[in-house]
């Protein structure tokens, strides 16, 4: 038997469509280092853009980025297309990367007012960073606990099971 993923064909089209923009904007691409593995080999000179270079590579995100993106269309949807605080989000989610974005949005006060639904992917971020302890935010958030800083500690640890359903990326097997 094989694990077959089961997505969403809407949340599959929007992740295609949101890696677009993150790879074609006119922007450094060091900007995602966070987020796709070995991101100088798109920078080096040859005549094309390091744009261009992504766009015909189309490598695939890291598993936190990933999962930081799907986390995104299942929080907004459509809605990140539109006009509003949901493009906001997207457009500062590409302007500074899935990773950095969702890092910055663990700083935020837990307890300052704002949408409810915004609260709950500052939440799932910070589940997808104890996920995936290498991209280092886990370790500072602890530091920062230490100091009296607020830190979301109601987060459950993930387990790292297909099979289960608690794959960071949202992703579910059919167990097929």
């Amino acid at each position: 038997m094989s694990d077959t993923l089961i997505i969403d064909p809407l949340e599959a089209e929007l992740f295609e469509r949101i890696k677009l923009l993150l790879f074609s904007v006119n922007l450094p691409v060091q900007r995602l280092e966070a987020d796709i593995d070995d991101i100088g080999r798109f920078a080096a000179p040859d005549g094309r853009s390091p744009q261009l270079r992504l766009i015909e590579a189309m490598p695939p995100l890291t598993p936190a980025a990933e999962a930081i993106v799907r986390a995104m269309i299942r929080a907004y949807g459509i809605e990140l297309f539109t006009t509003g605080s949901a493009n906001a989000v997207l457009r500062a989610m590409i302007k500074a990367g899935p990773t950095r974005f969702a890092q910055n949005a663990l700083t935020l006060d837990p307890d300052a007012p704002g949408p409810q639904r915004a609260r709950q992917l500052v939440s799932e971020f910070n589940r997808i960073f104890e996920c995936y302890p290498e991209r280092g935010f886990s370790q500072a958030r602890q530091i920062l606990s230490a100091l009296g800083l607020p830190v979301d500690r109601n987060t459950p640890r993930c387990r790292r099971s297909k099979r289960d359903g608690n794959h960071p990326s949202g992703q579910v097997s059919s167990g097929l």
